[in-house]
């Protein structure tokens, strides 16, 4: 919601997308059978990951889907995430982002990304690269890797060593005021709130 935003997300095609690599597994096994077990788990463990503020990467959540079934993939998963991703989600970039990055890069600015995400920092990239955007940024720092989700300020903490700058010197834009906003000021950092109306905000 402030680099990108996502359009759709549809998960069921990429389980059908997954199908179509799997072996093993019992012949009577529905698509509909996947699909209530990928929503299962998607209540049970990936909804909580804010309450928590621990991240499950995308592979674990995976296999708690298929290896129920006894299903194996002919493929590696990390290949078969990015199969996923793209045909599952569809993002478009937010408005006036690629000319505000291009200033920012004039200026001589240090960029990173924090997202929270089950997805490996590898997808998050790939993503921003369809839109022209990858090259802008130096860091790009995912929960998925971290285990702890934004607003827990390890997660800001190693983004800035990662880029690094002082936590004190960052301006952290982000669209989520509970998130965003509270993790990178519970960080050190100076944090500005994107607005759905397209506006950056200090968020003093």
């Amino acid at each position: 919601g402030t680099i990108l935003e996502e359009v759709e997300y549809n998960p069921r095609a990429g389980i059908e997308l997954m199908l179509r690599h799997a072996v093993g597994g019992p012949a009577a096994v529905s698509f509909d059978a996947v699909v209530a077990r990928a929503e299962r788990i998607t209540k049970e463990v990936a909804d909580r990951r804010d309450v928590l503020q621990i991240e499950t990467p995308w592979p674990a959540l995976t296999r708690l889907i298929y290896d129920f079934f006894g299903i194996r993939f002919l493929v590696p998963l990390a290949e078969l995430e990015l199969l996923f991703w793209n045909a599952s989600v569809k993002t478009r970039p937010m408005p006036g982002v690629g000319e505000a990055l291009l200033e920012f890069q004039r200026a001589g600015v240090p960029l990173g990304v924090v997202s929270n995400a089950s997805f490996g920092p590898e997808i998050i990239r790939h993503e921003l690269g369809k839109h022209g955007l990858a090259d802008f940024f130096s860091e790009i720092v995912v929960s998925a890797e971290y285990a702890v989700r934004k607003p827990n300020p390890l997660l800001y903490e190693t983004a800035a060593a990662r880029l690094g700058v002082q936590p004190a010197e960052i301006w952290f834009i982000g669209d989520r005021l509970d998130i965003d906003v509270v993790g990178a000021r519970a960080a050190g950092m100076t944090p500005l709130w994107y607005t759905s109306h397209g506006a950056a905000n200090r968020a003093d």
